[in-house]
């Protein structure tokens, strides 16, 4: 009975720490920030409850006392899984610090329900102790049951809960869970315990009934999947309806027009018009992350001036679950023109740049060189992973890309000022593969310090062919005066990322003010 209460306990601690990084995504992101704070929150919380637990076993020690430990820790979860929405809001909302906030939201979440757990390990070993002469090996066997647990909840809740049901739906698990252990500890009296479970069952219910009342009647889809909590809903643009996706509190990563799923809705999109602007031959296009797919559905659609007929993308997306929820509300379809490699975009991009080093051609080479590489991935919505922005990553898509051709890659960040350092940083490791590296300024090339989608644009050698400006449609004129006047000398001695030498967090915490 004690193994196997060790064992569960170890396997819900990580489940609801697993889980807890979704209740926090909504309202502060997924950031190193937000999961650094989660995580030791859980393991002070933990600390505590293992010298509480320790003391109480000392002084009162019975299977009753330990039933009610788990039965507090089973209350504490299903108080989380009732009120973490307006909790995680109350906190973003009144906190500018996203440090702080971080720290303060996992504090109130996760602190009772971590000491509480943390107290039963202590108490369970204190229970199996009969004998000295074997206390070492008894509490050896517990400590490694409880841990095996603990590996089996990381998996769990990592790899199959998340992908499967949603995160309030999984607290409901997790609190009944523990009203199980609470009367496996002591079976004695148990209608209390029942009835409660009974509760935990009906509120599991009735959470699951209202996440399809929201979807009916505000338009609200939410998907959990293995790398994201992503919303999905339906708003109106100067009286048009519009769908939107996001993936991060307060901002929509994706966006399209329900009655024209084709057609760029979001400013930043358009200015991929610059890749066949500068390429108009192209005919390979590779994307990395694909997000609502709204540039590859466009490509394929013909309105880049790119001959679709006989156009090949190839999108490398790391998340299936996006992939799936883009199928589902953005209009993505099967096309024989468009292959989807849901895998890591540095790996795609390693493999291939192998492959085309050692000599491989066609097949063996991923159907050789790109015409053009477009690059819209983000860890969060102000944070591009440090590995698709760093020299190495630069000069692997020089190796995919043909010789005429461009990179064309979203940035979300200030020119200039310590806003924009990750961004001179990841311009500086262009420049050492490419001749020619462009800013173009979504919003305004007025102000350098002004935080905003840039487009680093990135050409093999200088004075490449482009279309003469006058066969160009006026919008994509109108993005080409928006270039951004830099040198080299305004990168300010900030040096280009490496995968060596990445201190990524350090020149994004600009953009966490910011926020």
């Amino acid at each position: 009975m004690l193994d196997a209460i060790m064992f569960l306990s170890g396997t819900m601690v990580m489940v609801l720490e697993m889980v807890g990084a979704r209740l926090l995504a909504p309202h502060l992101g997924t950031s190193v920030i937000v999961w650094t704070s989660l995580i030791g929150v859980v393991l002070a919380s933990l600390s505590a409850g293992y010298w509480l637990g320790g003391r109480l076993a000392d002084r009162t020690l019975s299977r009753r006392t330990l039933s009610r430990i788990l039965a507090g820790a089973a209350l504490s979860v299903l108080a989380v899984a009732l009120a973490h929405g307006r909790v995680v809001g109350w906190v973003a909302g009144g906190l500018d610090s996203l440090y702080v906030a971080a720290v303060v939201a996992a504090v109130v979440l996760f602190a009772v329900p971590g000491v509480l757990c943390g107290m039963v390990s202590p108490y369970v070993v204190r229970l199996a102790l009969s004998d000295m002469d074997t206390s070492g090996a008894v509490v050896g066997r517990l400590y490694a049951v409880s841990t095996a647990g603990s590996i089996l909840g990381t998996f769990l809740g990592g790899m199959v809960l998340v992908s499967w049901f949603g995160s309030t739906l999984i607290l409901h698990g997790v609190a009944a869970c523990l009203l199980g252990a609470s009367l496996l500890a002591h079976p004695r009296a148990p209608l209390a315990r029942l009835a409660l479970l009974a509760g935990v069952g009906a509120l599991a219910w009735a959470s699951h009934a209202y996440a399809a009342f929201a979807e009916r009647y505000y338009g609200v889809r939410v998907t959990e999947t293995p790398y994201n909590h992503i919303r999905v809903y339906d708003a109106t643009q100067a009286g048009r309806p519009l769908r939107l996706l996001a993936t991060d509190p307060g901002r929509y990563q994706s966006a399209a027009y329900p009655d024209d799923m084709a057609e760029l809705a979001l400013p930043y999109t358009r200015f991929y018009a610059l890749g066949p602007a500068l390429v108009p031959g192209a005919q390979r296009v590779l994307m990395l992350g694909g997000g609502g797919y709204s540039v590859p559905k466009w490509l394929l659609s013909g309105r880049a001036g790119l001959d679709a007929g006989g156009l090949r993308v190839d999108v490398v997306e790391l998340d299936p679950g996006m992939t799936e929820v883009a199928r589902r509300h953005f209009g993505l379809a099967d096309d024989a023109r468009l292959r989807i490699f849901h895998e890591d975009a540095r790996a795609f991009l390693n493999r291939r740049a192998a492959r085309i080093g050692a000599g491989a051609s066609g097949k063996e080479a991923g159907d050789g060189r790109y015409d053009l590489i477009f690059t819209d991935i983000f860890n969060s919505y102000y944070s591009v992973p440090f590995h698709v922005g760093t020299v190495e990553a630069a000069r692997h898509m020089r190796a995919l890309l043909a010789d005429d051709g461009a990179v064309v890659m979203n940035i979300i960040s200030a020119a200039g000022g310590e806003d924009g350092r990750l961004f001179r940083a990841i311009r500086a490791a262009f420049a050492a593969s490419f001749a020619d590296v462009r800013v173009y300024a979504v919003a305004t090339a007025d102000s350098q310090d002004y935080v905003q989608n840039l487009m680093l644009v990135a050409r093999p050698a200088a004075g490449l062919p482009e279309v003469p400006a006058a066969f160009l449609a006026p919008e994509v004129r109108e993005m080409l005066a928006r270039r951004l006047n830099l040198t080299d000398a305004a990168n300010n001695g900030v040096p280009p990322l490496t995968d060596e030498y990445a201190p990524v967090e350090r020149y994004a915490l600009g953009l966490v003010r910011w926020r």
